[in-house]
């Protein structure tokens, strides 16, 4: 009995232990980690590995570094099962092929080529720069339309939340003058509050079960189709949609041509890479023509809701001149700058759109208010 007290005391007095509690914040903080392994944890992960070997680093040293020193559990899962492949005798590719919640095709292909050169950190830096490129784009070009998107539903939110809450309590003051002349916009936005009073169990349903069929539809590759041919459709945002697909698709072609992959190793990766519909089946027309020994431009001269002619003509003349990298770095030198200049304009001018539209609804709301205080000063007689 003594040595088990003796021993309780000397685990009170000596090292921590951890607990049931703590053991689940560090399982909860670690999948956090492997469900945020976002595109910035991957340039991360490319920047440090070319970094290391460009030292001179062997490669499963490398692997080791990363993994001892990363504070990112996912890196630090995916170093130590890369160590683990690379330790029995595989290839750093292959290791990437059987990480597929954290690489892709495109991922596993490129270092495939590569990685028995010299050249495996010029390759692993090239898809680092590639990634936090479109990583860039993409973030700019969410940013153009996320603040007017916010600005909408914030609007609608709040017009919702006046004729339900707000406007209800000050018509019921008018109730008790039976004799005011409301103006126009008064009677207007008294009629609205009551309709969505008295139907706002049915508006509630019809939201949600809009928002169900939005999401069945939204998830099946012809409403995909639909919506992306919608969205290009749209002035502004579809100028900028489309600009961003071209410039994704010639930097990521053009990474697959310098690494000497043929067309077809290029649009196979391209396929797999670009996640739009629509694209999946241009390209896929494009392989049966390259199949078939075509060039690409048989399919692109019909594509111009995709590729304008200007970018399928300077492919063209890359295929005839056996130099299609160069003719793709023309391409991304005229279109990167003019997307750059599209989403700088369109934030410029949808921000303004959505301020005015928002100004003109709390003049409107303001106008009947105000019309009807000052009716009912008059019929007081003050």
């Amino acid at each position: 009995m003594k040595l088990m007290v003796k021993t309780e005391k000397e685990n009170t007095q000596g090292e921590y232990k951890a607990g049931p509690i703590d053991d689940i914040i560090v399982s909860t903080l670690q999948s956090i980690d492997r469900w945020s392994f976002w595109t910035k944890n991957k340039i991360l992960f490319f920047k440090e590995l070319a970094y290391l070997l460009k030292w001179w680093i062997s490669l499963f040293a490398a692997i080791q570094l990363i993994w001892n020193t990363s504070d990112n559990f996912a890196i630090k899962e995916i170093a130590r099962t890369i160590s683990g492949f690379l330790h029995r005798g595989k290839s750093l590719s292959y290791a990437l092929n059987r990480l597929p919640d954290y690489f892709d095709a495109g991922d596993y292909s490129l270092i495939k080529t590569w990685e028995m050169s010299w050249e495996l950190p010029m390759i692993l830096q090239s898809l680092a720069s590639e990634y936090l490129y479109i990583k860039d784009m993409k973030n700019k070009y969410v940013g153009a339309l996320l603040y007017p998107a916010i600005l909408l539903v914030v609007a609608v939110v709040a017009v919702f939340a006046l004729f339900l809450l707000v406007l209800p309590s000050i018509f019921s003051i008018a109730e008790s003058y039976q004799s005011l002349q409301l103006p126009w916009v008064t009677r207007a936005l008294h009629d609205i509050s009551i309709f969505f009073q008295m139907q706002r169990k049915i508006m509630i349903w019809v939201i949600a079960w809009l928002g169900l069929l939005w999401w069945i539809f939204f998830s099946t590759e012809i409403w995909k189709k639909s919506w992306f041919t919608i969205l290009l459709s749209i002035p502004m945002i579809g100028k900028m949609t489309k600009y961003f697909y071209i410039v994704k698709f010639c930097r990521y072609m053009r990474l697959m041509m310098n690494a000497g992959m043929s067309y077809i190793q290029t649009f196979q990766l391209l396929r797999d890479i670009l996640d739009i519909p629509i694209y999946h089946d241009m390209i896929e027309r494009i392989l049966v023509w390259l199949n078939k020994w075509e060039s690409i431009y048989n399919v692109l001269q019909y594509e111009s809701a995709l590729i304008p002619s200007d970018v399928a003509v300077m492919i063209k003349v890359g295929e005839e001149t056996a130099n299609l990298s160069n003719s793709l770095n023309n391409v991304l030198e005229m279109y990167e700058e003019d997307l750059n200049t599209t989403i700088m304009r369109s934030s410029k001018i949808i921000e303004p759109i959505m301020l005015v539209f928002i100004g003109w609804l709390v003049v409107v709301i303001a106008l009947g208010v105000f019309g009807l205080i000052l009716q009912i000063m008059e019929g007081a007689g003050m």
